[in-house]
């Protein structure tokens, strides 16, 4: 099994808040705090044709004993697992993202930025925001 930091440039990963995720059964979207050497504020990701999504409560300090590779506040993205060949067919990436309290896997097809701000709230506060203009 083989990781790296994945193709996108997303803003770096805040250290204080954990995340807020709404799943509508085909995408997911992904809203956190963005670290303050980044700029602050939330981005708010979608990952489109999800396929899997788990959120589990591993801890920055428990990501040794993770059983995908896994940065700590990062993205990274696992080739060659379990997650994905079942799949194989559909091309499908596989994700795990960190956060201080939580760790997310996504197995999904693309991802892109939606929303950006710098504007101090919480990640649940700006999903909400959102979803209510969509």
């Amino acid at each position: 099994m083989e990781s790296k930091a994945p193709q996108e440039d997303f803003p770096a990963i805040g250290t204080v808040e954990n995340p807020a995720m709404f799943f509508d059964g085909s995408d997911l979207l992904l809203s956190y705090d963005i670290a303050p050497v980044a700029g602050g504020g939330i981005a708010i990701l979608k990952f489109s044709g999800v396929i899997y999504f788990e959120k589990n409560p591993i801890n920055v300090e428990g990501l040794r004993n993770a059983k995908y590779p896994t940065k700590a506040w990062d993205f990274t993205e696992v080739y060659d697992s379990d997650r994905t060949t079942k799949w194989n067919a559909l091309s499908p990436r596989f994700w795990t993202v960190s956060f201080n309290d939580v760790t997310v896997e996504i197995v999904f097809s693309e991802t892109q930025i939606v929303h950006k701000t710098q504007r101090a709230e919480r990640p649940s506060e700006a999903l909400v925001r959102l979803l209510a203009t969509s």
